[in-house]
């Protein structure tokens, strides 16, 4: 009997899920599972902040990780996907290559946009990749032993996060924390608050409600005025690759694939799109945001989907609700924001050393998740708001 190919492109949080429980779901069936990675190792990006304040997370070999389940792991860059002969084009150590599929998983996930205003790319650094984590490891040091002042631009929960970390790793540096909206926006009051009290007693600076127009070699410029700075790091938006949209599967404006309620591509049913390449937003009718707390429950989702699909069985659509947000603010303290179905922050918060070991224990969880998919728990609304939500998206459709 033939094969039936299943390639996933990416191995972070969603791609990682995906593979291992669709082998698990499928074992015994004749089926090849390849996930396609550009690097080696899996990256544990809700550490990031952590190794670039000198510690060390956890990283483990894709190989090893999957090939004990059967799967196979290619290292290469994706080029190209066409959709009409069902074939990818990989960029590997050995040259281009063309990699044949029956179903695939698109789980390329998202980085940092540093193309949003002048000088960005060439002076500010980033915490999107391990690398320039590192990059940033290696110059705090320097800074914080001369009394250097380190801006973060974005104060959203990794510029937070960012903030808190630094400035309690490295007691010498000066943190400016600048953004656009209000601080803590995304806070409840109490959750505000708090974290305003932990910024005091770090001695980190805010400025809020400032637009950033332009970044140079040496100032960060702002509508009526400019900071200097000696390190710069933008924690800004996050885009996505724009493969999708070269490859015309239909995608929404920043470049997401726009999906179905099984979270297959409303523009061909053999591409599933997971984690935060997706947007299932429309058929589902409930906000999805760009987290590693979104995208493993993708994963195991899809896993589940395409195995039914290939056993004949019957399909049940993705559903999602979100119950809290955990930040940490620096080793000692952390807050836990819980929030709604929706994702609306509550009067709820969990505080301290506390919500400083709730946090360590959700990031520890969601690596073990990578690693045991199979007892991962998937978020069900209760039944009553199934139906009322499922009336409103048959009305949008």
């Amino acid at each position: 009997m033939e094969q039936t190919r299943i390639v996933v492109l990416g191995g972070g949080y969603s791609g990682m899920m995906a593979a291992r429980r669709l082998a698990h779901n499928l074992r015994g069936q004749q089926v090849q599972i390849t996930l396609v990675n550009a690097a080696p190792h899996f990256v544990q990006r809700v550490r990031l902040h952590q190794l670039a304040a000198e510690q060390k997370p956890e990283a483990f070999s894709l190989r090893d990780a999957l090939q004990p389940h059967g799967i196979r792991f290619m290292q290469a860059k994706v080029t190209r996907i066409d959709p009409q002969v069902q074939a990818l084009t990989v960029q590997t150590a050995a040259g281009s290559q063309t990699l044949a599929y029956d179903y695939l998983i698109y789980a390329l996930g998202s980085y940092v946009d540093m193309s949003v205003i002048p000088g960005l790319r060439e002076h500010a650094l980033s915490l999107a990749t391990e690398a320039t984590a590192a990059q940033l490891r290696d110059q705090l040091p320097t800074f914080a032993g001369r009394g250097g002042r380190l801006v973060i631009c974005g104060g959203g929960l990794t510029g937070i996060e960012a903030a808190t970390e630094f400035a309690e790793a490295y007691p010498g540096l000066k943190v400016t924390l600048l953004t656009r909206d209000t601080f803590g926006a995304q806070l409840s009051r109490k959750g505000r608050d708090y974290t305003r009290q932990v910024f005091k007693r770090l001695g980190i600076e805010i400025r809020d409600q400032l637009a950033i127009q332009a970044i140079t070699a040496d100032a960060i410029e702002y509508e009526g005025g400019s900071m200097a700075y000696d390190a710069c790091l933008w924690a800004g938006a996050f885009t996505v690759p724009p493969l999708a949209r070269e490859s015309g599967l239909k995608v929404n404006t920043l470049g997401q694939i726009i999906t179905d309620d099984r979270l297959r591509s409303v523009t061909d049913s053999h591409i599933y799109a997971i984690g935060d390449s997706a947007d299932i937003s429309a058929a589902i009718g409930t906000p999805i945001r760009m987290a590693c707390a979104t995208a493993l429950p993708m994963g195991v989702h899809v896993a589940n989907e395409l195995a039914d699909r290939l056993k004949g069985r019957e399909h049940r659509p993705y559903e999602f609700m979100y119950y809290f947000r955990c930040i940490s603010l620096g080793r000692k303290a952390g807050l836990v924001q819980m929030v709604d179905p929706n994702d609306a922050p509550k009067e709820s918060i969990l505080t301290g050393r506390v919500g400083a070991a709730f946090k360590e224990m959700i990031c520890k969880y969601t690596t073990w998740q990578v690693r045991h998919p199979r007892w991962t728990f998937l978020p069900r609304r209760p039944a009553s708001e199934r139906t009322a939500r499922e009336t409103a998206v048959v009305g949008v459709r």
